[in-house]
């Protein structure tokens, strides 16, 4: 559970700072490439305007040397489409037998600005027909790409900064949940240590009295009472001896986990028949793990009593055992309502209980899949559900 928090928590921090960040990033982009844009176009509307001469240095905006400055070139045509006059900066490196392809392209895409390779263009009408004017851009077009790769690198630079931030500010921030966790655990594994003395004690005396006074019905509901209390006092205990990996340590040997999970099965095939409900199992045998028996037992007990409790009227159980990659996956089916989609998380919350999942009418705390979690990941491995809602249910875990 606290390993959850700090990884939601991390999660979060981490989300909103990539958001923030590439916000920045595009606005700062964004803001770049318009200006740029805005300054291209200026500069072609002053050159356009003095029919393909620069504004002199005193009105120029761009540079402050002579009128050789801006590396463009331009061409006027007459209303028929004959060239009349045209200019070359002496930094341009177009040849004027390519000049022709440029303004056919340029006139060709009938906008009055654009692109063509490295250069921007503006196709304005005169008296005389059209001035064409294009200018080298690729400088301003390096520049911006020198902004988004440097902007890019400094965004995910700090997308990375604050993610160890984050990890290093979740542990800190989950400490009293932590702190209270742990309370928790240690009070519940003492009180349900606590306890077992009396309820001994309580059954002990129902049993005496029994022989005095013999069987009645209110010493029925004594016995009764006090072995479901012991029931669940003893998977408290599972449960705390579970999550205490410190204290608890488990036993793993290489065990057949075939025959294992088979001889789980077997007893229950005479409860289900009695209901009326049929066992079956798909178990390869030879399937060796190494776990701790009777841990990994427990487990599969859990989720078979689950299947048998909440399957339908002459419902169907299925055990399974696969093997893949070195995992061994155990499934355990069964037909029935099933689990609501948002619950598949919930009924492995500790004394979780909904009607269509944990009725009343079946008996237990809601502990049961808990102590199934926690067994699954004290094997390192993990356990979930899968269900379709009114027709069957499945428990998966994977070791």
């Amino acid at each position: 559970m606290i390993r959850q928090l700090r990884r939601k928590i991390v999660l979060v921090i981490t989300v909103i700072v990539a958001f923030l960040v590439a916000g920045i990033v595009v606005s700062i982009n964004v803001l770049n490439s318009t200006g740029t844009q805005n300054d291209i176009i200026n500069q072609l509307n002053v050159i356009s305007d003095r029919d393909g001469r620069p504004a002199p240095r005193e009105m120029n905006p761009f540079h402050d040397m002579d009128e050789g400055y801006v590396d463009y070139f331009s061409v006027m045509i007459d209303f028929d489409g004959k060239i009349i006059g045209f200019s070359i900066n002496r930094n341009v490196l177009v040849e004027q037998d390519e000049i022709l392809p440029y303004v056919d392209q340029a006139l060709s895409e009938g906008n009055e600005y654009g692109y063509i390779g490295s250069y921007a263009y503006t196709v304005k009408e005169k008296n005389y027909g059209y001035i064409i004017v294009f200018t080298d851009v690729s400088s301003k077009l390096e520049s911006i790409n020198s902004l988004l790769i440097t902007t890019g690198i400094i965004g995910v630079a700090a997308i990375l900064v604050f993610f160890f931030i984050a990890v290093l500010l979740s542990k800190w921030l989950v400490r009293p949940v932590k702190e209270t966790f742990e309370k928790q655990k240690l009070f519940i594994s003492n009180a349900s240590h606590e306890l077992k003395t009396p309820l001994a004690v309580i059954s002990a005396n129902a049993d005496v009295l029994e022989s005095e006074i013999g069987d009645n019905k209110w010493l029925g509901y004594i016995r009764s009472e006090s072995s479901r209390m012991s029931e669940l006092v003893n998977e408290l205990l599972s449960l705390a001896r579970l999550e205490d990996k410190a204290g608890h340590k488990l036993q793993p040997v290489v065990l057949n986990l075939s025959d294992l999970i088979l001889r789980t099965a077997l007893p229950f095939e005479s409860t289900a028949f009695e209901l009326g409900k049929t066992i079956e199992t798909n178990v390869p045998p030879g399937i060796m793990c190494r776990c701790d028996e009777s841990t990994v037992k427990h487990l599969v007990t859990i989720l078979i009593d689950n299947a048998v409790k909440y399957s339908d009227e002459h419902g169907t159980i299925r055990v399974s055992l696969l093997e893949h990659s070195g995992k061994k996956r155990i499934e355990v089916f069964n037909t029935g309502e099933g689990i609501r989609p948002d619950k598949l998380e919930k009924v492995f919350e500790r004394f979780y209980r909904e009607d269509e999942v944990r009725n009343s009418k079946n008996g237990g705390y809601g502990l049961g899949l808990s102590i199934a979690r926690a067994a699954a990941e004290a094997h390192g491995g993990r356990i979930y559900a899968e269900s379709e809602y009114g027709s069957w249910a499945k428990f998966i875990v994977i070791l």
